[in-house]
């Protein structure tokens, strides 16, 4: 059986190799923009709205006439608090169903609309939610709610203007936000190490492994060479039986 969604082991990793998904979260931008205008509340009630807003406060960016958001020393706090490492796919989840659009920032209005769709008014009722939205994902990587946070994941961990990630981020985000049990993930990581010529993957690269990883066998026997695939998993295939693996 598949083992759960579980966040890596950071203290036996190169901090290098994990670098790349903590700047998520750390990277600030030159000038901030202003956070977009909140919407109105929905159902709930009044108490926990005003928790939710507590949260927010607490967090929050303090600088006076600044964006009401919340920046990267804020997310740190938050991740103390849940006692979550900044690169635990359960952040990068937060920030999937906050709708967050820029690295290392909540806007008041994603964390009012994703904190009342998670339903969450805490810490404590937040990292519960977290863990059991982590647990769903892991035991269903071929549904489309994974294939959506799928899909963010790659394009959160992008900066502006880039349209691929470089391969080191790649490595880091594959063991993060798929199952450590899941096939292929290692061999292609292996694949990708030695192959220095790879320096990236964009979107399709991205997408097509997850299908991939689904659809063709772990001993290649119903891969089809003349299919659609993109050429980097044509040799991906062809290094893994060339070393026997």
């Amino acid at each position: 059986s598949q083992r759960l969604h579980r966040a890596p082991e950071f203290p036996c990793r190169e901090f290098s190799q994990m670098k790349p998904l903590k700047d998520l979260f750390s990277r600030k931008k030159d000038k901030p923009s202003p956070g977009v205008a909140a919407s109105p509340p929905g159902a709930g009630g009044a108490e926990k709205r005003d928790a939710v807003m507590e949260m927010f406060e607490k967090y929050r960016e303090k600088e006076e006439g600044g964006p009401e958001q919340i920046g990267p020393e804020g997310i740190f706090e938050l991740c103390n608090d849940m006692k979550l490492e900044p690169t635990d796919v359960r952040l990068l989840i937060l920030a999937w169903k906050l709708g967050a659009e820029q690295q290392g920032y909540f806007s008041k209005s994603e964390w009012q609309r994703g904190m009342e769709g998670l339903r969450a008014d805490s810490a404590e009722t937040l990292s519960a939610r977290l863990d059991s939205l982590n647990r769903q994902l892991a035991s269903m990587t071929a549904s489309p709610s994974f294939r959506e946070f799928y899909r963010f994941s790659f394009r959160f961990s992008r900066q502006d203007g880039q349209k691929a990630l470089e391969v080191d981020t790649v490595k880091a985000l594959l063991v993060t936000v798929l199952p450590t049990s899941h096939r292929h993930v290692e061999r292609l990581i292996r694949f990708l190490d030695a192959t220095p010529s790879i320096r990236g993957f964009n979107e399709d690269q991205w997408t097509s492994f997850l299908l991939f990883s689904h659809d063709v066998a772990v001993d290649f026997s119903n891969f089809d060479p003349d299919g659609a695939w993109p050429s980097m998993l044509d040799d991906y295939v062809e290094y893994c039986k060339k070393e026997g693996i």
